[in-house]
């Protein structure tokens, strides 16, 4: 298995597999209705449905990046706003992370591995997460996931 293969096969696992630390982001948000995705349990704090919508646009800006876009804040924005408030609007914000992510992985795994060094954007931006390889990005990226998986799975706990 080349270089390529393992990154993409680490998010593959954030989202659908056996991560290490613990439950993939798929599981920890099985059976989470939409009445509890919308829930604010904490205040001043994002809730499910933001959290995952952040990480769909981070997931879509790694996408641009790996298309050879030049990078930028997501298209849909860090912490984008949900655009409603119900089950089918809930079921499809889901859905697209999870084919967002599928389509991540497909290009990573094809992904010339003497691309893997190379910078995306320069200099080091944090806020726009630059600075990195394509390979510290996804790796990056696998680390966010855990992350907001794990704020996800204390907030189901707290509803």
């Amino acid at each position: 298995m080349n270089r390529s293969e393992k990154l993409s096969n680490e998010l593959y696992n954030s989202v659908f597999g056996d991560p290490w630390h613990g439950s993939p982001i798929k599981n920890i948000l099985e059976g989470i209705s939409f009445e509890k995705a919308f829930l604010k349990p904490i205040p001043y704090a994002h809730n499910i449905i933001e959290l995952t919508l952040h990480l769909n646009a981070w997931i879509e800006e790694t996408l641009s990046r790996f298309n050879g876009k030049i990078p930028a804040e997501p298209i849909m924005g860090d912490w984008p706003t949900p655009k409603d408030n119900n089950e089918v609007y809930w079921q499809t914000v889901k859905q697209k992370l999870f084919a967002d992510t599928n389509r991540l992985i497909a290009v990573i795994k094809k992904f010339p591995e003497d691309k893997l060094d190379e910078l995306i954007g320069g200099e080091r931006n944090i806020s726009l997460g630059t600075g990195f390889s394509f390979e510290g990005l996804i790796i990056g990226l696998v680390q966010h996931n855990a992350y907001h998986a794990g704020q996800i799975a204390l907030l189901k706990k707290a509803i």
